[in-house]
């Protein structure tokens, strides 16, 4: 049952890395040329290439094809290696640009010197790899234990280098999806040390035993898929934001629609020019535009509360008091925005206008100076213009008022 799940979670590392690698420079048109980013494909692809190689399921695949079995492992740890290196080269490209060029070249000497020495212990350990268990003779133990610190040493400093320098970076912005996506990959080190601390254990087989277990063990394969998955979760995090952002303002925009109905009904003079007629065009589909629409309907429902103002009944507050009772915060609010509103519509639409001008609860609630707040809280007006009772009793009151003006004519 280990293997089993060893082997699952390894293949799902494998493929987390390489699929996203692959929609990362898909996604990346017009900024490869970022050093940061060509490092971070390079890192994605060897890091995705060495787990894929380490699999239960194609170890014995590849090792068959192999003129030596036993340089299965050393390739798959060596690709390791090199990602590790990449992944620091990534973090020094975030630097000033003097001491980026530095550090990187740094890094690659640094890295290629233990791919070299990695390989020269390895060949002097002459290991003989029966299915995923690479074993030495005594006099191979030193050599092959050699072997294991070098990965470990080299791998926990550049994932040590990473996830402070990208840490630090994180720090520094503002909160937002960049922000989000650097502390991700940030965490991701953090695991990723976790996932290098199982080479203790490796070690300690090859000092007492004299072997080392080439397939990923369940608790490093576990930390290598959570590892690979939060770097690219927090690489990609733009682009999954970008979604997530559109998908509110679809819900948000559907949300509205009641409203937005009610007061088109009334006033249609509120609504905008569709772009399409603007520009003579036919409708696009651009993936802007279910914002753009949610903006829209932002401005047509403001227009309509502005045209509404002469109509709202100065009681509209006192009103809806009758109903809700003593009680403060934004949930009253909303319900005196939205009962203000009904009350509009109601005299609008008997042509009614209120000589003392609009009441308190006509004024609409401040909110910041933003799309997402603004819809939000007119979300909130929205859902208790449909279902409130105390704007359906406001309602009631606005009819019984005009009824005795029309009486009174």
């Amino acid at each position: 049952m280990g293997d089993r799940s060893a082997g699952v979670a390894g293949c799902l590392a494998g493929a987390v890395a390489l699929l996203g690698t692959v929609w990362k420079v898909l996604a990346d048109r017009g900024r490869r040329s970022d050093p940061a980013l060509r490092y971070g494909y390079a890192c994605g692809v060897l890091i995705g290439a060495g787990m894929a190689a380490s699999t239960p399921a194609a170890a014995p695949v590849l090792a068959s094809v192999l003129p030596d079995p036993s340089h299965l492992t050393l390739i798959a740890d060596q690709l390791k290696v090199a990602a590790s290196g990449a992944l620091a080269m990534m973090a020094h490209a975030t630097r000033p640009a003097a001491t980026a060029r530095r550090a990187v070249r740094r890094q690659a000497v640094l890295t290629a010197a233990t791919v070299g020495l990695g390989i020269a212990a390895f060949v002097a350990a002459s290991p003989v790899r029966e299915g995923s268990v690479v074993s030495v003779g005594d006099a191979g133990r030193p050599a092959l234990a050699a072997y294991v610190v070098l990965f470990a040493v080299h791998t926990a400093g550049c994932l040590a280098v990473f996830g402070t320098l990208i840490g630090r970076c994180a720090r520094r912005l503002p909160p937002g999806a960049l922000r989000l996506g650097l502390r991700l990959m940030a965490l991701s080190a953090l695991v990723g040390l976790l996932w290098t601390a199982d080479n203790l254990h490796d070690l300690a087989n090859v000092l007492t035993a004299g072997r080392e277990n080439g397939a990923e063990s369940r608790v490093s394969a576990v930390a290598g898929a959570v590892c690979i998955t939060l770097g690219f979760a927090g690489a990609t995090a733009s682009a999954w934001a970008d979604w997530a952002g559109r998908a509110r303002a679809r819900r948000d925009h559907r949300r509205l629609g009641p409203l937005w109905s009610a007061l088109r009904t009334a006033l249609p003079e509120i609504e905008l020019v569709p772009p399409e007629r603007l520009f003579g065009g036919r409708r696009g589909r651009r993936r802007g535009d279910v914002r753009f629409a949610l903006y829209r309907r932002i401005i047509e429902i403001r227009d309509g509360q502005l045209a509404l103002r002469p109509h709202v009944h100065p009681a509209v507050a006192l009103w809806v008091g009758e109903v809700v009772g003593p009680a403060e915060g934004e949930e009253l609010a909303a319900v005196v925005e939205a009962a203000a509103i009904a009350a509009g519509l109601e005299a609008a639409r008997a042509g009614h206008r209120f000589p003392v001008g609009p009441g308190g609860g006509c004024v609409p609630h401040p909110v910041a100076a933003d799309v997402r707040e603004e819809a939000a809280w007119l979300v909130k007006v929205a859902a208790a213009y449909a279902g409130s009772p105390a704007v359906a009793h406001v309602r009631g009151r606005v009819r019984g008022e005009l009824g005795r003006a029309a009486v009174q004519r």
